[in-house]
């Protein structure tokens, strides 16, 4: 590794209310990394939740760039980690796909070595299963992913169309998403199932045709949500909301981060209204306006 190296990877909102561990959406709110050759490897941390980001071996990132090192039969040389991130940690917003990703990056980097898609997923399934996150985070957009019996990872990129705001609404809380897995039940009845089915299926076509008014009753979901409501207060009350601009409203991923989809005109007025819901429960949290992003991971090479 010769040169210094930037690049991205955006954070991201998985299931949209029924697509459970199936559809997910980048952000324009980025896991930003600057590496640079060094005689010893270390990590420096800035930003958001900087003071949760490790800068020891421990550092997810880190030890995704090991472990494929490892797995491919490499060294890697020593590199200076510089970390300047956006996306709040264990809010539902992707931050751990896109650690993975990056981590997956500096070992490309480092090495001058181009991975294949297929191989970026294999690499990145020893950390997490999940290729609704992992996917936006490497590819951008609107995504419907799969995973087979083998581990292939099968992805659909759509395209969202224009005329909707992505809002978000952070609390100032965490919840681990191994803490809302393990309330889930373990079956389900076939009309629940078939109510999701239907559900993720009218999702993508309002998305990507504009049918904003769909969304409303398509972001309803009786596989997950239910079930993590006890795990964020207010929820139930955020979930039976209806306000003009707001087309729809989901968990944000495991959450607890609230995610909604909005007329641009009314953006701000939708992630303030669930705002207060939080307030009025005693949680403090914030909005934010965001577009999506449909780029994915971009990387750029520094010139001297």
């Amino acid at each position: 590794m010769s040169r210094n190296y930037s690049f991205r990877v955006p954070a991201g909102t998985s299931n949209l209310g029924a697509g459970f561990d199936t559809l997910g959406l980048a952000l324009e709110i980025y896991l930003r990394v600057r590496i640079e050759p060094a005689s010893k490897t270390e990590i420096v941390a800035l930003g958001v939740d900087s003071a949760e980001i490790p800068t020891t071996s421990d550092n997810l990132i880190l030890r995704v760039a090991n472990r494929v090192a490892a797995l491919r039969n490499r060294e890697l040389p020593p590199f200076r980690i510089t970390i300047a991130n956006e996306i709040p940690l264990m809010r539902g917003l992707g931050s751990s796909a896109a650690a993975i990703i990056a981590g997956i990056t500096c070992y490309e980097l480092a090495m001058q070595e181009t991975l294949t898609e297929r191989e970026i997923f294999k690499y990145a399934f020893e950390f997490e299963t999940h290729p609704d996150n992992l996917s936006p985070a490497l590819r951008g957009g609107l995504v419907a992913a799969c995973q087979s019996s083998d581990s292939e990872v099968f992805i659909a990129n759509l395209t969202v169309a224009p005329g909707v705001k992505s809002v978000i609404v952070v609390p100032e809380f965490e919840v681990s998403t191994q803490k809302a897995r393990s309330v889930l039940p373990q079956s389900y009845t076939r009309k629940d199932a078939v109510y999701n089915i239907q559900r993720s299926a009218l999702i993508v076509g309002a998305l990507t045709t504009g049918n904003w008014p769909l969304l409303q009753e398509a972001m309803n979901d009786r596989v997950h949500q239910p079930y993590r409501a006890s795990l964020i207060p207010g929820f139930e009350e955020i979930l039976a909301l209806r306000m003009p601009g707001m087309f729809g409203l989901a968990l944000s991923g495991a959450g607890p981060t609230i995610f909604a989809l909005a007329d641009p005109a009314k953006a701000d007025a939708v992630g303030w209204e669930i705002t207060g819901v939080f307030e009025k429960h005693g949680v403090k949290a914030l909005p934010h306006v965001v577009n999506i992003d449909t780029e994915g991971r971009v990387i750029s090479r520094e010139t001297r």
